[in-house]
């Protein structure tokens, strides 16, 4: 409630002010009208005076339309932002449509004064084209930012991978986004603060590990040799990552169902709360509120039993199961199923590891007759 009449009271404030800049061009109007009367009296039916008078009018009337404009049109669009859950890039969004705003009342203000303005604005494009060409890494890397503001693909604290760059987001930047890099082969960090130009993130794949939750799918393989005991050595490696993956699982996950719940909840509050409003800004941005949350409702994480499957290698049974565990444990997890599931190897001798290594079997029985070559240099030997 108190939020609630915090904002109304904020509207409010801009409404005045909005009132307050109209009645200033009021003003203008009638005071402009009366000393370009009062300057025609005194200076009598001038021909220069007639057209600086008007044109000077006009550059006032223009700065305080455009005033005007951005206070009513910023009012909308911080609404706009805030609806979005955006309230944190609203201050540099606004900043920039300002500018923009102000560059194209600097046009207009210049077409009053030159009339060839076709000449002018060339001249500005090839002003613009050089300062781009000189500028272009910049540039692209604040385009690139705009794109992380704008299409949220990533946030701050969510595991991301660009360009063979894994890490945790630290901070985004206009110029760069910098993140906590992780191991080349797994996915435990290290303290190792890595910065990554936005030009890379605009132009190349990224993956967010953490866009649908924490929960990471992994696998583990091992190989046993043709003669160990398969169906024995399955149970111990499904049994090894059930158990090894449980002690590494987030606890929210397990309570996905309740998560849902109270998700409906707020956005049963929020509906309730938006029919009790008038039509406006605040009413309009509740409800797309209500939309995005519908969209991105949370779904139950449905944790999958771990499952081993085989396949014939050329020279072992390789056994991989795959199990789902938390995204930043993943190496912890890997060693325990491993742990664990060799230590069942060493309890039982009907299950063998399969590695590379030559056997050779020798028979020593003869298997040529009596009188060949053969049995007559073998018997020749061991006499």
């Amino acid at each position: 409630m108190a939020e609630h009449n915090h904002k109304l009271r904020e509207t409010a404030i801009i409404a005045a002010k909005a009132m307050l800049w109209i009645a200033m061009i009021a003003f203008l109007i009638a005071y402009g009208t009366f000393i370009k009367n009062q300057l025609q009296d005194f200076f009598g039916q001038s021909t220069e005076l007639q057209k600086v008078i008007p044109a000077i009018l006009n550059v006032a009337f223009l700065a305080v339309g455009t005033k005007v404009f951005l206070i009513v049109s910023r009012l909308i669009l911080s609404r706009y932002f805030e609806s979005r859950g955006k309230a944190s890039e609203a201050k540099v969004l606004l900043a920039l449509y300002s500018y923009a705003v102000w560059a194209i009342a600097t046009v207009i203000f210049l077409s009053m004064f030159f009339k060839d303005l076709g000449a002018l604005l060339t001249s500005l494009g090839l002003i613009g084209f050089g300062i781009t060409l000189a500028l272009q890494k910049p540039i692209l890397n604040f385009v690139g930012w705009l794109n992380i503001i704008l299409t949220n693909p990533f946030s701050v604290g969510d595991r991301i991978e660009v360009n063979g760059i894994r890490g945790d987001v630290v901070s985004i930047h206009v110029m760069y986004t910098r993140v906590q890099g992780t191991m080349v082969d797994s996915h435990t960090k290290i303290e190792k603060i890595i910065t990554i130009p936005n030009e890379i993130i605009l132009t190349s794949p990224s993956a967010n590990y953490s866009k649908i939750g924490n929960i990471f799918t992994d696998s583990v393989v091992v190989q046993i040799t043709y003669e160990s005991n398969w169906r024995k050595a399955i149970q111990f490696l499904e049994k090894a990552a059930e158990e090894g993956s449980k002690k590494f699982l987030p606890k929210d996950a397990t309570m996905a169902k309740t998560g849902r719940r109270t998700w409906q909840e707020a956005i049963a509050l929020l509906q309730e709360a938006s029919t009790k409003l008038r039509k406006g800004f605040l009413k309009e941005g509740m409800k797309e509120k209500i939309e995005s949350m519908k969209e991105s409702e949370i779904q139950p994480a449905e944790i999958q039993k771990p499952k081993a499957t085989m396949a014939l290698g050329a020279s072992s049974i390789d056994l991989e199961v795959v199990y789902q565990t938390d995204l930043r444990s993943q190496r912890a997890t890997e060693n325990e199923i491993i742990r664990a599931f060799l230590e069942e190897v060493e309890k039982h001798g009907d299950i063998e590891l399969a590695y590379p290594h030559m056997q050779i079997v020798y028979d020593d029985r003869p298997k040529a007759g009596k009188n060949s070559r053969l049995a007559k240099w073998i018997e020749k030997k061991e006499s």
